[in-house]
């Protein structure tokens, strides 16, 4: 049960967050299943790269990497079990409060940041997404692709314009990826609604598989329907219908397994304060809430409440008081050995006071010890690459980013080599991880005038000239791309 002092911000920010829905829902593949005979895993994974980058370009993520990063490793835990998958998994988090969630083929799961507001512990949270891995484990697109006539990307991505358009009131993906054609829209409408039970089923056995309580599931979809009704249910929720049957079958199937289920965590208890006081207004939390600096912490419940609390003066900009709050909580924290992960969450948090209270030193210092520890921790490189901008020690933010983003490809620390290089006058370097990151981005045409600015300005020889020319051609076979499938 979430915190009871940031609950109260959670009622107040989710009050109209009536849409929720669950998307891409399929039939697990048959043996002798033909939807390979229309688009191979290897397709499919390279029609998921080309939607991730048009996620990245067109919606408003959240980019917290600390929140960002549980929602991945949540994800990580369901999919355990499926060692051999040839899929690579990625999870994003849209900043909206709506209760939706979506997939798309190449393991692209996408969630609304309300989902995780809405959710009640992290077993609920990881029941969305489970859900959500079932879509592409039982390979939606490719069944769906039985049924038209013509499969190339057009169609594809229309699929997936399709189901987001039902989701968000804006025009912003369909735009991007594809107008709708090739298959029906009823005829996608029908398909996913008759398959909505199957991916109900294998959900529940991932979440069995990670050890993660199934009856989750029925007790998300309750809570779901108590708060809605046809006179303010969106048009996706018609096409995805969620009735008392569908909660009594997962309740069932939930109940056909025994054992000691993982519940809930800190983790996800201190990622939602994370996400409600950045969410909420904060003002009144701050002024109405009673913390004693000499009150020891007596339960998890309490450390939560006080993270919050913390989070809150930083918003407010009470930085001092925010440090000592902060301060305290890792005091605390420091004798709970097997709690290194929120004491990660508090130490960074801690940095973020001090950093804003112009305090570089102490802010780098705390986030240097946690980068000793896990060098390869995006959340830690991305939080200290950005103490480093801010005390303008721009060079440091190269030697820690360029090692890491040659293999790990994650554009919010990809866009900090290039300011970084462009505060060192270092131009073509600049421009070169600019266009990188619009590459990611799926903006082609800007990524390649960034490129031959780079070319341009490149004074550090022909091996360079030759890195860049390579990424340029790159680009220039992906633009001649029509068809992938």
């Amino acid at each position: 049960m979430k915190a009871i002092i940031y609950s109260t911000l959670l009622v107040i920010f989710c009050i109209n967050c009536a849409n929720y829905s669950f998307a891409n829902n399929i039939l697990i593949p048959k043996i002798g299943d033909t939807s390979s005979k229309f688009m191979s895993v290897s397709q499919e994974n390279k029609l998921g790269e080309i939607i991730y980058s048009q996620i990245l370009g067109s919606f408003n993520l959240v980019s917290d990497p600390l929140t960002t990063s549980y929602v991945q490793m949540l994800g990580n835990r369901l999919l355990m079990s499926n060692n051999n998958s040839t899929i690579k998994y990625r999870f994003l988090i849209v900043n909206h409060p709506s209760i939706n969630a979506f997939a798309t083929p190449g393991g692209v799961i996408v969630i609304n940041s309300g989902v995780i507001l809405k959710t009640n512990s992290e077993a609920e949270l990881a029941s969305v997404l489970a859900h959500e891995i079932a879509h592409v484990k039982a390979r939606h697109l490719s069944r769906m692709h039985e049924e038209s006539s013509k499969v190339d990307i057009s169609t594809a991505l229309s699929v997936i314009a399709t189901v987001v358009a039902g989701m968000y009131d804006t025009e912003t993906l369909g735009k991007t990826l594809i107008t709708t054609k090739g298959i029906s829209t009823q005829k996608q409408i029908s398909f996913i609604r008759e398959h909505e039970k199957e991916a109900d089923r294998l959900a529940i056995s991932i979440l069995v598989n990670a050890n993660i309580n199934p009856k989750a599931m029925s007790e998300f979809f309750k809570t779901l329907l108590e708060e809605n009704n046809d006179s303010n249910a969106l048009e996706f929720l018609r096409t995805h219908p969620l009735s008392k049957n569908r909660i009594i079958e997962t309740q069932n199937l939930a109940l056909k397994y025994k054992g000691n289920f993982i519940n809930d965590s800190l983790a996800y208890q201190f990622i939602s304060a994370r996400i409600s006081i950045k969410n909420s207004n904060t003002r009144k939390f701050v002024s109405d809430y009673i913390y004693n600096p000499k009150e020891k912490i007596s339960s998890p419940h309490k450390a939560v409440d006080n993270y919050a609390y913390g989070l809150a003066l930083i918003k407010e900009r009470k930085y001092k008081k925010s440090i000592i709050v902060l301060n305290s909580l890792l005091e605390f924290l420091n004798t709970k050995d097997q709690l290194h992960i929120i004491k990660n969450y508090v130490s960074i948090s801690l940095s973020e006071a001090y950093l804003q209270n112009n305090n570089y030193n102490k802010a780098i210092s705390i986030l240097k010890n946690l980068n000793n520890i896990y060098p390869t921790d995006s959340s830690v490189l991305y939080f200290l690459s950005n103490a480093y901008m801010k005390n303008k020690e721009y060079k440091e933010v190269l030697n820690i980013l360029m090692p890491y983003v040659i293999e790990h490809r994650d554009h919010r620390l990809i866009i900090k080599i290039s300011e970084a290089a462009y505060k060192l006058k270092e131009k073509s370097l600049g421009h070169e991880y600019r266009a990188d990151y619009l590459k990611l981005l799926g903006n082609f045409n800007s990524s390649m005038k960034f490129y031959k600015l780079a070319l341009k300005y490149n004074m550090k020889g022909e091996t360079i000239d030759k890195r860049i020319l390579a990424k340029i051609k790159d680009i220039e076979r992906l633009q001649e791309t029509k068809e992938i499938l």
